[in-house]
């Protein structure tokens, strides 16, 4: 199994289009949770930053994410891109180890920790 891939994107909403854009934007992340794949993610505000939107997919292994970019309805999210009040920011994270709440509590409780996943 490939390591998974949290897909990022951070744009600046058109200025009087912001909510038709994050209704676009959550009607496209709809559509994309239900693939083959696709672990979770959304449409996130910033408090304080209306102006802005997060989109977050991640994604099993990079063979189903790639597929996705490459259907005909990805072009939606790359129209929406061009909306954008500034270039957006797309940045694709390839995860190559994932800890979790015993790693946490290994730190707190001052207990050697290797760089192995639990």
């Amino acid at each position: 199994m490939g390591a998974m891939v949290i897909a990022v994107l951070e744009m600046s909403l058109p200025r009087e289009h912001e909510w038709a854009t994050l209704r676009a934007l959550r009607a496209f992340w709809d559509s994309t949770c239900a693939l083959p794949g696709c672990r979770g993610g959304g449409v996130f505000q910033e408090v304080g930053r209306p102006d802005t939107a997060l989109y977050v997919e991640m994604w099993q292994e990079a063979a189903q994410l790639e597929a996705h970019i490459r259907s005909r309805g990805y072009q939606q999210l790359l129209a929406l891109m061009d909306t954008a009040a500034a270039c957006p920011e797309l940045r694709f994270n390839f995860v190559a180890e994932t800890r979790g709440l015993a790693w946490v509590e290994q730190l707190r409780l001052g207990k050697a920790v290797t760089g192995e996943s639990e």
